[in-house]
């Protein structure tokens, strides 16, 4: 049974969100997919990085949720809706910073990475809506403030992995005189997001032409066993 719409309201007002996301097919979805004793703690669209796309169109964008339980994000495709949603039990750490064109953020689990891609203007208030589900959140302390470039309490949880923590130790810089420039981190960022998109389109290719052979090769074996040939 959907949760009532008025409840999911009373939510939005708390938050100090509107009635306008009802607007969107994927935020009316999400009634039949929260559960009656979840609340929405903030909402943003953006970009769901790290799952890859079968077809070969351009990336829409998707609805991001974050309640007190878990993170649920939704995209609308022609026939079906796509649905990923990480519980705040999965969730290793979280790390976030600002991108040339975006804010990004960037979600640990024990399996994958998930990187989340949203307005600048809507990075404080999402990161603050986030945090509740990064582990151990107590350590945050009730007033503090989520700034970018924070790297939150769990990816202690990453670091700890065999093999993770020598690495670490090779990219964190012996003293400031190893930083580079701005310019210098933006160009890199830059060049990152261009191969990021790359290997995205690529990925995209391959699986058009891995579909479209194995529907030619389908078409092969009819013709050759049809009873006419």
């Amino acid at each position: 049974m959907p949760v009532d719409r008025g409840a999911i309201d009373a939510q939005l007002r708390e938050i100090g969100e509107g009635e306008r996301w009802w607007e969107q097919r994927e935020f009316r979805d999400l009634p039949y997919i929260l559960r009656d004793d979840e609340h929405i703690r903030g909402l943003v669209n953006g970009r769901l990085l790290g799952v890859r796309r079968p077809r070969l169109r351009v990336a829409s964008g998707w609805l991001i949720v974050a309640t007190d339980q878990r993170l649920i994000c939704l995209k609308q495709e022609r026939v079906a809706r796509k649905q990923v949603e990480l519980a705040a039990s999965e969730i290793a750490g979280v790390h976030h910073g600002t991108k040339l064109r975006a804010y990004q953020i960037t979600i640990e689990t024990l399996q994958r990475r998930y990187r989340i891609r949203i307005a600048k203007g809507d990075a404080f208030r999402f990161a603050r809506a986030l945090a509740i589900l990064v582990p151990h959140p107590a350590l945050l302390g009730p007033a503090a403030e989520v700034r970018p470039g924070t790297r939150l309490p769990g990816m202690a949880t990453v670091a700890a992995l065999p093999g993770v923590s020598s690495v670490v130790s090779m990219l964190s810089p012996r003293n400031p005189m190893e930083y580079a420039s701005r310019e210098h981190v933006r160009g890199l960022e830059t060049a990152v997001d261009r191969l990021q998109e790359d290997v995205e389109r690529l990925q995209q290719q391959v699986a058009f032409l891995e579909n479209l052979l194995h529907k030619q090769a389908d078409e092969t074996r009819l013709t050759q066993t049809s009873p006419h040939s």
